[in-house]
Order: structure tokens, then C-alpha cells, then sequence
């Protein structure tokens, strides 16, 4: 298929999708990843997880990094709020992400494009959301030859939304895996090296427990990414 028929292609599904509504979180799930990820993903299991475990009910989701490819995250939580009710929230420092979903997105939806830290410590003001009953955090993709920065990243947000994570609040964090085994061979060195530093894998919310040292929480899940459920 050539490049351009693809993108028609896209086009044409995207416009198809947007009107689709599901009866339940399992039914969403499937064909999401079999229509826009793959079957397989190794995303897939946690953020099944975390969909049933909020309230479906006009749920209030917060993502940071709007998705591009892969798992396609965004795509799948405006599914679900135009599917159950709701407001998804999406922020990235690139306009490329948003752009590409702008024919895709319900009104349910709103996306920003700025600094995730800075979107996340304004956040009352930005979107006038009271309870969220999800945060995805995705943004800053891991260098696993060099992961500090999105880990040291990943902390700044987990603390810009610390005062958020109340009881029921579910927290997801991409890319923060819970054995070596799921880092790239090139990577597993640095790996080594970030835990003999850190007491930790390196990823996404590798601090996560320093951060959220106080609070009470559940791990529902966690093997590539980390699942949270607050208590």
C-alpha cells in the first residue's frame, strides 16, 4: 500500500471510528488493539486493568504524551469517554501527535500542546476538572542507554500530580518495567549501572515509590508498564 493511500486509508477509519460507541471496557479493548496497536502489545494487559477499574460513569482521564504510534493510548481513552461519558485531556510538547488525531478526536476531548510539568501543575486551571479518576503518564521517551532524564522527568510529573491521587484514583505509568528482561539488549548495561545508582530499574516511574512515599496505594499491575490504584 502506498504511503498516501495509507494515510487516505487512515483518514477513512479514523472518521469511522470516532462514531463508534462500546458496551463495556473488554469490547473496547479488543478492537481498539486489534484496529489501531497490535494484539498482543505489551501495554495492552495494564491498561485493560486500569479501564475497569474506574468508574465508567463520566470518568475524568489526564494523559501526558499524546500518542504518535505504538499503543496508540490516546485514541483508546477518547473511545472511552465518548463510549461511558467523560473528559480526556491529553498534553505533549509536540503539535505532531495532536495534529495527526485532530479528524479522530470526539468532543469529549480536548488536547494542549506545552511543557507535560507545566500542564500538569496548572492543571484546575487548564481544565476546570475536579476528581480524575486516571492519569497515564507517557511522556518523555526513555533512552535506555541514558535513562535518567525521563526518569527525573517522570518524577517532576508524578509530583505535580501527587496532591491529585486520592482514594479510587487510578495512576499508570508507561515504560517502567518491572524486570530487566523487558529492557533492549543495548540497554542493559546502563540498566545495571541506573539500579546499582538508584536501587531501581530505570523507566518512566522509576521513583515512584520515593515520590509517593505517604500515600496508600495498590499495584494492580505491573510488568512493562506500572498500574496504581490509590486507596
Amino acid at each position: 500500500m502506498s504511503k498516501l493511500l495509507h494515510k487516505a486509508n487512515t483518514l477513512l477509519w479514523s472518521l469511522v471510528w470516532r462514531t463508534k460507541k462500546f458496551s463495556d471496557v473488554d469490547s473496547l479493548v479488543d478492537a481498539h488493539f486489534a484496529r489501531w496497536s497490535e494484539i498482543g502489545h505489551q501495554n495492552r494487559s495494564g491498561l485493560q486493568i486500569a479501564l475497569q477499574n474506574i468508574d465508567k460513569r463520566n470518568a475524568s482521564i489526564v494523559e501526558t504524551g499524546t500518542s504518535a504510534y505504538g499503543t496508540d493510548s490516546s485514541r483508546l481513552f477518547d473511545s472511552f469517554v465518548r463510549s461511558f461519558g467523560g473528559k480526556f485531556f491529553s498534553v505533549d510538547i509536540n503539535k505532531y501527535p495532536s495534529n495527526r488525531l485532530k479528524f479522530a478526536k470526539s468532543r469529549n476531548t480536548k488536547f494542549f500542546v506545552m511543557d507535560s510539568v507545566d500542564f500538569l501543575s496548572n492543571l484546575e486551571q487548564l481544565t476546570a476538572v475536579g476528581k480524575v479518576n486516571l492519569f497515564y503518564l507517557d511522556s518523555w521517551d526513555v533512552d535506555w542507554a541514558n535513562p535518567l532524564a525521563s526518569a527525573e522527568h517522570g518524577r517532576k510529573e508524578m509530583k505535580a500530580i501527587k496532591h491529585h491521587l486520592s482514594q479510587g484514583t487510578i495512576l499508570v505509568i508507561d515504560d517502567t518495567p518491572a524486570s530487566i528482561e523487558w529492557i533492549p539488549e543495548e540497554g542493559k548495561a546502563a540498566a545495571n549501572r541506573f539500579k546499582e545508582e538508584f536501587g531501581v530499574l530505570p523507566g518512566k516511574g522509576a521513583f515512584f515509590r520515593e515520590v509517593l512515599s505517604g500515600l496508600e496505594f495498590s499495584i494492580l499491575h505491573h510488568d512493562y508498564n506500572l498500574v496504581l490504584k490509590f486507596n
